[in-house]
């Protein structure tokens, strides 16, 4: 009976030690590979903080432009009547470093282009 024990956790141990050793090729494996990817990931995190910036950029100039609308001196109610029915639209607000995209294409095609011009 003492024989049938000691061989079952032999066994059990060759088992747990086959298994940690399996494991422990599959984290180096994992490890290496996350040093390849290392790079990407920097990449990636740099974006991420630029896109950050850029979006707290795009906030200020709409919070500018807003500000430009607001600050603007309202027209008389002559100068109002006049331009109501006048045949030509105003020009459109330029805002520094916002542009206008009409549709997803235009989006990720000045996307693109930014991305390349930003590794030149």
């Amino acid at each position: 009976m003492a024989m049938i024990i000691d061989s079952v956790i032999i066994l059990l141990l060759i088992g747990s030690i086959t298994y940690g050793y399996i494991v422990s090729r599959k984290v180096r494996m994992l490890m290496a590979i996350l040093k390849d990817l290392e790079p990407l990931v920097e990449e990636f995190s740099s974006a991420v903080d630029k896109s950050q910036d850029s979006v707290s950029q795009m906030r200020d100039n709409i919070e500018v432009a807003e500000q430009v609308q607001h600050a603007e001196p309202e027209m008389e109610p002559e100068m109002a009547q006049q331009t109501a029915f006048s045949s030509r639209r105003a020009a459109p607000v330029e805002t520094p470093g916002l542009r206008v995209m009409r549709d997803k294409k235009e989006l990720v095609r000045a996307f693109f282009d930014t991305q390349s011009t930003a590794k030149v």
